[in-house]
């Protein structure tokens, strides 16, 4: 029995996909979630920074990995395949996930990175540039353009899905 790869990698992806996404929504509703509740503009940024120092660290593996892998399973299956619509589809859909990150979320890492920063240099008793309602408002854009992200990854996962469907 031959292995046929296009198919494995195409099932990675979606899985890499749905887990991405699932992340994401597990993220927006927990861990930032949280954040904007709280009145501490010193506690609102640690939690702020919690979430988004993991997704650093994860986001670009699975995002890239999964895109890719859509991609080639694509390729793999060639252009009759009645997955290869789907999978580009999933693999288009990832690559907006880069695009939407560098455009929209990128400012706005800056700006909370800044504020972090600040709070771990401890020169946050002589520096008030930014109060707990400008962070919190930094922190709810945040989440906003994460939730986005998030959708373009289950928008990916749900192609990824109907291509495996397909087979």
């Amino acid at each position: 029995m031959a292995i046929n790869w296009a198919q494995v990698i195409q099932l990675a992806s979606l899985v890499a996909a749905i887990h991405s996404s699932g992340y994401g929504l597990c993220s927006d509703r927990v861990a930032v979630h949280n954040a904007l509740h709280v009145s501490d503009r010193d506690t609102i940024t640690r939690q702020w920074f919690r979430a988004w120092d993991f997704g650093r660290k994860y986001g670009p593996f699975v995002v890239t990995g999964s895109g890719m892998g859509f991609l080639g399973a694509a390729l793999l299956g060639g252009m009759n395949s009645p997955t290869f619509g789907p999978n580009i589809a999933a693999s288009l859909s990832m690559g907006f996930v880069v695009v939407y990150t560098i455009l929209a979320v990128f400012p706005i890492n800056d700006k909370l990175l800044d504020a972090h920063s600040k709070l771990m240099s401890h020169k946050r008793s002589d520096d008030d540039s930014q109060t707990a309602d400008e962070i919190r408002r930094l922190v709810a854009a945040w989440k906003t353009a994460d939730f986005k992200r998030t959708l373009l990854s289950t928008l990916a996962a749900l192609a990824g899905l109907i291509a495996a469907c397909k087979r």
